[in-house]
């Protein structure tokens, strides 16, 4: 899987809303002209037919090792935290990592390396969900247990069933 992002400083146009189902949730993809501004995961169901602007967007999450996707996302967080989300993309689909490896790699910290997942304004598409705790799945989107914990392991078990093919 690879992602390919162009970030910019600006996102000027009018915005659209692109909902992706994928793994019993939806991928809520906000973009203002052709940038991303957010793309975050909502549990609650939306019922809308698959629009043509989603189809990449879901040929990415089910297919994660081969298809490639290009993507402008708005440039935001602190140097750290992108130093955090552009680690996330090295991990590979079906493969985790700790909090406390990815914090040794980067010459950081467990929580600061937490911090910025749980605030990934991008994590339907930057894998933030590919980082847990030592001790377990730790947590996703901002909680430690409930429906996103929930679709973290369902994330990571859909990733780890395609690679075992």
């Amino acid at each position: 899987m690879t992602l390919h992002i162009r970030w910019e400083a600006v996102a000027e146009g009018e915005t659209c809303v692109i909902a992706v189902p994928f793994c019993e949730a939806n991928l809520i993809v906000t973009m203002t002209g052709d940038v991303v501004v957010d793309a975050s995961w909502r549990t609650e169901s939306v019922r809308e037919a698959v629009s043509s602007l989603a189809k990449p967007f879901v040929a990415f999450l089910t297919e994660p090792e081969f298809v490639e996707l290009n993507v402008t996302m708005l440039a935001r967080g602190s140097a750290h935290r992108n130093r955090v989300w552009r680690a996330l993309l090295d991990i590979p689909p079906g493969k985790t990592k700790t909090y406390a490896e990815l914090a040794a790699e980067l010459g950081s910290g467990p929580r600061a390396v937490a911090g910025a997942c749980r605030d990934n304004p991008y994590a339907g598409l930057i894998p933030c969900h590919r980082v847990v705790a030592k001790s377990g799945l730790g947590g996703f989107m901002g909680e430690t247990s409930g429906d996103y914990l929930a679709l973290k392991s369902r994330l990571l078990n859909y990733e780890a069933s395609r690679m075992q093919k």
